[in-house]
């Protein structure tokens, strides 16, 4: 048996092999694949303007809540409606809307309702498809006086 020196390269190749298989072993390890993840089935993307008319009604005078909405896909709301808070928190919503159809088309709805009080009220679009209200921003305000 030969007991002959090996060349000092040799050792650099080998070393040179080892690490680029530690990288590769740790960079296959070290974080799992990202995986993408698609929205919710449940989950629906709803859009619009809303206002009211007239911008300063008289207490007592019939107020307009006038929305234009669509939705990313066809979908049928349970409710719709526009809440309104005056000053102290009280509840003066719109009537509610039930079973409403919306799709990629943009729709016009149109609410009326009667303040009879004076004052500051915040108002903003809210629906109900499967379970909870979700309220929509933002959140504007309007003054009966």
């Amino acid at each position: 048996m030969s007991t002959r020196a090996r060349p000092p390269w040799t050792y650099l190749a080998a070393a040179a092999v080892a690490l680029t298989l530690a990288v590769v072993v740790a960079s296959r390890l070290g974080e799992p694949d990202l995986i993408p993840v698609s929205p919710s089935a449940g989950e629906v993307t709803i859009a619009g303007r809303l206002g009211v008319e007239p911008a300063v009604p008289a207490a007592g005078s019939t107020v307009t809540a006038r929305t234009t909405i669509s939705a990313d896909r066809t979908v049928t709301l349970r409710r719709l409606t526009v809440k309104v808070r005056d000053e102290a928190g009280a509840f003066h919503d719109f009537p509610e809307q039930e079973n409403v159809a919306l799709g990629a088309v943009p729709q016009e709805i149109v609410l009326h309702r009667e303040f009879a009080v004076s004052g500051v009220y915040t108002y903003y679009l809210a629906y109900q498809l499967d379970g909870d209200w979700v309220d929509l921003p933002p959140w504007q305000q309007f003054t009966v006086r």
